[in-house]
């Protein structure tokens, strides 16, 4: 193997120590973005169980009351507590809030998946890293892409390839220069957080409150307020349960 002139080197690691500069003000930034979306979820989630959530319980429990007073007058069959049809459909409003929806494809793995996966897996195969910190990072990448792959989820699959790509998998077996190693390694650990908070991102899209915050910008640039439509709506919808438990 041909060694890289003495006089070179001094050049790859002012290169490389530039290159660290710039990824670290990026990895800054991409930092400080997703803790700012973390918590502006939080707080629309944390409202939405304060203002709209107690509704959706007196609203359940309107509805239990009337259930249970039209099967005693016989005007409904009684549902057997093992049967998935007599969920109390008032659980919706809570379900839509969860955190972690589930709305994965879980069919069979399409042609491009598979082939996606088997280049992605090959290429970050733990085997393949010269070192534990490499070995490492390509074993949190690669139970990511089983996740993915799992999941049957492309995009993010793709993503994962993606940002592979350009990341450097440091050989520093083959680096003589500790300095220059140390740099190398640096780089490596910000492009591996730059893949983990890329994927925060796109578990954070895919998310219901997500959604919901993403309805209620859209409604505020058209000029209105969805949130509080929504809590006229529930509100609406206890007042004719009361109506209907008192009628019965």
């Amino acid at each position: 193997m041909t060694s890289v002139p003495p006089s070179l080197q001094p050049v790859a690691q002012d290169a490389d120590r530039a290159r660290l500069a710039a990824v670290g003000l990026e990895l800054a930034v991409r930092e400080r973005d997703l803790l700012a979306i973390k918590e502006e979820l939080h707080a629309l989630q944390r409202r939405y169980l304060q203002e709209v959530g107690p509704h959706y319980a007196q609203l359940a429990e309107l509805d239990a009351k009337i259930a249970e007073r039209e099967i005693a007058a016989g005007l409904r069959p009684a549902v057997d507590d093992d049967d998935p049809a007599g969920d109390d459909e008032a659980d919706a409003g809570a379900r839509e809030l969860e955190m972690t929806s589930s709305c994965s494809n879980r069919g069979a793995p399409t042609d491009d998946l598979k082939k996606m996966f088997r280049q992605l897996a090959k290429s970050i195969h733990p085997d393949l890293a010269l070192n534990d910190p490499a070995r490492w990072r390509r074993h949190s990448l690669m139970a990511e892409a089983n996740r993915a792959y799992a999941e049957r989820d492309e995009d993010r699959l793709r993503l994962i390839m993606n940002t592979w790509e350009r990341m450097p998998d440091a050989a520093l077996d083959d680096d003589p220069d500790a300095a220059q190693e140390r740099v190398r390694r640096r780089l490596a650990d910000a492009d591996a957080r730059m893949i983990a908070i890329d994927l925060e991102f796109a578990d954070l899209r895919r998310s219901a409150i997500w959604r919901l915050k993403t309805k209620i910008d859209d409604a505020r640039a058209q000029g209105w307020d969805l949130f509080a439509e929504m809590i006229l709506a529930v509100k609406r919808e206890v007042q004719r349960a009361s109506w209907r438990l008192a009628s019965l």
